[in-house]
């Protein structure tokens, strides 16, 4: 009875939120990218997680579009954005993201993301540190790790129960069951086709990027990493080597939480961020 109450205040919070964020898509060169905003301020671009969390203006873009304008594009490959013919690497999602910004006339940003959007961000930071007022980076792969492999995310993805334990401290949770359902609607099985269909080819071979921990040294701007301190997927391990690798970076761990805080620990994850973005 507790878990659906607390499902329903979600999905109420999002229901309330849907208004804040407007979508429009940006023509990159005949690569149609889908771009949600919201709020005034220092301009602050979230990159998503595998997930594809930017399909709707969700409640923690509707809290930071208080302090920050808040833009959410949507990679190619996801959704409605194109071009993913063309993306080969993380790297190429760097350009485009490069591009991207060139389009809307941002100079600087606060960059951050979750996941595979955390790693993007990385790839972007080290290549054009000078574009990136802040940086903040969220249960990111993108790094070797001696003795804490990657678990097989392919795989664990034919078990719900098995996809539900990995990416959340709490896997009979509310927010796990809503986000990975039993019974997924049509629409969300295309979402996780698509979104497996981008990772395979970005990572099928070699989920890290191995000239990326040599260059992360250029990275110029306050940097924060976030880690769920119970995440399954991508350890903590992970966080401390961009810790030891980053010049100045700081690392917090967010207790009882996995691999996804923006909705496990959605409060404390938005406060953290916040906090740092603006100090």
């Amino acid at each position: 009875m507790l878990r659906t109450l607390k499902k329903l205040k979600y999905s109420v919070r999002v229901m309330l939120a849907k208004g804040g964020g407007q979508p429009e898509t940006i023509n990159l060169h005949g690569r149609p990218t889908v771009v949600s905003s919201g709020g005034e301020g220092p301009t602050f671009v979230y990159l998503h997680s595998t997930l594809g969390e930017s399909f709707m203006w969700l409640p923690f873009y509707q809290t930071w579009s208080k302090s920050f304008r808040v833009l959410v594009p949507t990679h190619p490959g996801f959704g409605q954005s194109g071009g993913f013919e063309r993306i080969d690497t993380i790297e190429d999602m760097a350009w485009h993201y490069l591009e991207l910004f060139d389009a809307l006339g941002l100079e600087e940003v606060i960059l951050g993301g979750v996941s595979l959007g955390g790693w993007i961000a990385a790839e972007f930071a080290v290549r054009w540190p000078e574009r990136v007022k802040s940086l903040w980076i969220a249960d990111a792969p993108g790094l070797w790790v001696e003795n804490e492999p990657l678990p097989d995310l392919f795989r664990i993805m034919q078990d719900r129960n098995k996809l539900r334990d990995v990416l959340f401290h709490d896997p009979t949770g509310h927010m796990a069951s809503m986000i990975i359902k039993d019974n997924p609607a049509e629409e969300d099985m295309l979402t996780a086709y698509q979104s497996m269909t981008v990772l395979a080819r970005l990572v099928w071979e070699r989920p890290y990027n191995p000239k990326l921990a040599e260059r992360l040294y250029r990275i110029q701007c306050p940097t924060l990493l976030v880690w769920g301190d119970h995440d399954r997927l991508v350890p903590p391990a992970y966080g401390e080597a961009y810790h030891r690798l980053i010049p100045g970076a700081k690392l917090e761990l967010i207790k009882d939480c996995g691999h996804l805080p923006m909705f496990e620990k959605e409060g404390e994850f938005v406060e953290t961020i916040t906090r740092f973005c603006t100090g």
